[in-house]
């Protein structure tokens, strides 16, 4: 359990038919209730994972373009850095719940604070690299380089909608806390 939730658990001993002490840590903090049902669930399992996998293939293979626009930090930067985002958010689509029930503080910041946090991120970064190669191509790319400069401007023109649509789906996934579990 990691250190920032250990407030919300509570070790208790019992003693087993052997006589023998038996410690285990019991989830004593707020419960969580998410605002989708089970399919709403799936459905945003597929489509996050859908979104994710289509960003990380337009964003691998542009960067694998020989384009100048490359060696520019205000491009690189942030085409290295939304790689960051890209793994939290794979990571936290596959720690997203299956089944609608109460969940523990631990749970949702793991899996769906994670994936709307990095969500923001990923567009923030690819929406600056973007950006970025739109100023280089104005204003710095010479006329022999261009078809490399707008294949890899498309390519982050459509990652980084992808991201925007993975922004827009995962926004109604609201979490409240309840105070006792619901059986």
């Amino acid at each position: 359990m990691m250190r920032r939730f250990k407030d919300d658990y509570e070790i208790v001993s019992t003693v087993d038919e052997r006589g023998r002490e038996k410690r285990e840590a019991v989830y004593r903090g707020v419960y969580y209730e998410v605002s989708l049902d089970e399919g709403g669930l799936r459905r945003l399992r597929r489509l996050s994972a859908l979104l994710v996998a289509v960003i990380i293939v337009l964003h691998l293979f542009a960067g694998f373009l020989n384009n100048r626009g490359m060696y520019q930090f205000y491009i690189a930067l942030p085409y290295v850095f939304a790689f960051f985002p890209l793994y939290s958010q794979f990571v936290g689509i596959l720690r997203l719940p299956k089944a609608v029930r109460p969940y523990r503080r631990d749970e949702v910041a793991l899996s769906i604070d994670q994936i709307k946090t990095a969500s923001k991120f990923l567009l923030i970064f690819l929406g600056v690299g973007t950006l970025g190669e739109a100023v280089y191509l104005l204003f710095f790319a010479a006329a022999d380089q261009q078809r490399f400069e707008l294949l890899f401007f498309m390519l982050e023109i459509v990652a980084t909608t992808a991201s925007f649509f993975l922004y827009r789906v995962q926004q109604p996934v609201d979490s409240w806390p309840i105070e006792e579990p619901q059986e």
